[in-house]
C-alpha cells in the first residue's frame, strides 16, 4: 500500500478468519471478530443460511413510552442486519459514502463473489436470507483471493462509469443467486449475471454476437472458458422461454421439471464464476477448466 489517505469502513459477515492484503487495500478481521462469529453461529439455520428475523408493528404511546404490538402484524422482517466481520481499508478514497457505490462496494461484492456468500457494509441492510457456508463448491486460499483483487481493481478502474456500475451490480447478482430458493429464480439471476458479463465484455473488449447463443460462444472465445454446445443450447432456451414468456422448462414455476433443468442454474453459475474470473483477471487453469461438474473446484489466479 502507498502513503495515500486510507478509507477504512466495516462490511460483513465474511465466515474467513483472515486477513487480506491486496493493491491498494487491506481485509481485516474486527476485534471483536469471534463475538460476531458467535451471534451468527447463533441465528444460523442448520442449512447454513441465516433467515430474517420475526417482525411486527406496534404503536408507541409518545407520553408513557410505552409500545403496543398491533395484533396480526407479525411477520419476516423485509430487511435485516448481521454483524460486522471485517475492516476494508482502501488507498486513495476522498469521499467514503461515494467509495460505497464504486470502489468499496466492488471490494465488498468481490469477497462475497470469491467466498460464495453475501456481504454488506456494516450500516446497511441485507433482504431475504443471507449464506454464510459458502454457495460455490470451490477451494480458494488467501494468495489467489489477494492476486484476483489486485487485478480486478486494475480492471474496474480501467472500465467507464456505467461499466463500473454494471460489474459491481452483476457481483451483487451473483451473490443474491446463491441464496434463491427456487431452480427457475437461480437461474433467472444467473443470466442476468451472463447478460452484464457480456455488456462489460462488448465494453472492454470489443465483444460482439446478436443472438444469446452467440453471446456465450463469443464469450467463451475472446476469455478462453470450454464452450459446451448441450449445456449452452438448453440455457439459451430456458432463457428465451423464461424471460419473455414466463414459462420455466416449457412448464410451470415452481413445480417439477426435468432434471437437466434443475441443473441449469447450478451449471450456469459454476460458468459465470469463471466468465468472471477471466473478464477482471485474466485467463487461468481455473476459467479453462470444465464447468458442467459438481466436484471441489481449485480457485487459482
Amino acid at each position: 500500500m502507498t502513503n495515500r489517505p486510507v478509507h477504512i469502513d466495516k462490511i460483513g459477515f465474511l465466515d474467513v478468519p483472515t486477513s487480506f492484503s491486496f493493491d491498494g487495500g487491506k481485509l481485516i478481521p474486527i476485534e471483536q471478530y469471534q463475538k460476531a462469529c458467535s451471534w451468527v453461529r447463533r441465528h444460523c439455520h442448520q442449512d447454513g443460511f441465516v433467515y430474517p428475523p420475526i417482525s411486527q408493528t406496534g404503536r408507541l404511546n409518545v407520553r408513557t413510552s410505552q409500545l403496543a404490538r398491533i395484533p396480526h402484524t407479525k411477520r419476516p422482517a423485509l430487511l435485516h442486519r448481521l454483524p460486522a466481520s471485517h475492516n476494508l481499508i482502501l488507498a486513495g478514497i476522498k469521499n467514503p459514502q461515494k467509495a460505497r457505490t464504486s470502489l468499496a462496494g466492488f471490494v465488498t461484492h468481490s469477497f462475497g463473489y470469491l467466498y460464495g456468500t453475501r456481504l454488506q457494509f456494516w450500516d446497511w441492510w441485507q433482504e431475504g436470507r443471507v449464506p454464510i457456508k459458502s454457495t460455490i463448491n470451490l477451494r480458494i486460499n488467501s494468495d489467489s483471493t489477494e492476486r484476483f483483487l489486485s487485478k480486478a481493481i486494475v480492471t474496474w478502474k480501467r472500465l467507464d462509469r456505467r461499466s463500473r456500475l454494471v460489474a459491481s451490480n452483476l457481483l451483487y447478482f451473483h451473490c443474491k443467486a446463491g441464496a434463491a430458493e427456487w431452480d427457475w429464480e437461480r437461474f433467472h439471476l444467473e443470466y442476468t449475471v451472463t447478460d452484464a458479463c457480456f455488456a462489460i465484455a462488448k465494453e472492454k473488449d470489443g465483444c460482439h454476437a446478436n443472438r444469446h447463443a452467440d453471446r456465450i460462444r463469443e464469450l467463451c472465445s475472446t476469455y478462453g472458458l470450454v464452450f459446451k454446445p448441450k449445456w449452452v443450447s438448453l440455457f439459451v432456451r430456458l432463457r428465451n422461454e423464461l424471460f419473455p414468456e414466463a414459462l420455466w422448462d416449457r412448464g410451470h414455476p415452481n413445480s417439477p421439471r426435468k432434471s437437466m433443468s434443475i441443473m441449469a442454474a447450478h451449471h450456469l453459475r459454476r460458468f459465470n464464476h469463471r466468465l468472471i474470473a477471466a473478464i477482471f483477471a485474466g485467463p487461468s487453469d481455473y476459467t479453462k477448466s470444465a464447468w458442467w461438474y459438481i466436484d471441489p473446484d481449485t480457485f487459482t489466479i
